[in-house]
């Protein structure tokens, strides 16, 4: 299970919040958050929930089973689906030599 507390802790980095501001959106106390992230602790079915939600990915993702991360799309048409599946598809193409665009 340390690939949850990893992945918990490179997510929340990635949207530039600090453990306070996780555990609000969460629910849960700050403590807790850094317990995780500590691998201290492990969160409940409630919260691991409340967590993929929050990060928009599988709870297969946060607990390491699965190295896709996904988006909700429930509420959008079809025709949106399809546009935001063909923006992916462009930046699939793009080099990834070290994560930034080269021009």
């Amino acid at each position: 299970m340390d690939n949850f507390s990893t992945r918990l802790k490179n997510l929340r980095l990635k949207y530039y919040w600090n453990q306070t501001q996780l555990a609000r959106r969460a629910g849960v106390s700050t403590s807790l958050i850094c317990s995780y992230e500590k691998a201290e602790r492990y969160p409940s079915l409630d919260v691991l929930i409340k967590l993929s939600d929050i990060f928009c990915c599988s709870t297969d993702y946060l607990l390491g089973l699965d190295n896709k991360r996904t988006f909700e799309v429930n509420g959008l048409t079809d025709s949106q689906i399809r546009a935001l599946s063909g923006i992916v598809e462009e930046f699939r193409k793009l080099p990834k030599e070290d994560g930034r665009l080269h021009r």
